[in-house]
């Protein structure tokens, strides 16, 4: 089941995602992107995003069917705000 949601654009945006994609290669997964839009693979959770003017747009497009959506959710959040400070 794929969802979508969107979180605040980081004022740095570039080091944000370079932070985040230290993160994902943390636990072994994929991140292939830039700063307009990317697609991002770990375990077993796969998406991409797109960044817009004052947002980055995410799309869950598969997950393991026993982690639900707002746990998916909150950890990307979580990430984003840990990796913007």
């Amino acid at each position: 089941m794929s969802f979508s949601f969107k979180v605040n654009k980081p004022k740095d945006l570039r080091k944000t995602l370079e932070d985040v994609r230290n993160k994902v290669k943390e636990h072994k997964g994929s991140f292939v992107g830039n700063e307009k839009e990317g697609k991002v693979s770990v375990r077993g959770v796969k998406g991409m995003y797109v960044v817009a003017e004052d947002a980055v747009e995410i799309a869950i497009t598969e997950k393991p069917f026993y982690w639900p959506e707002f746990l998916i959710k909150s950890y990307i959040v979580d990430t984003f705000k840990k990796c913007s400070i």
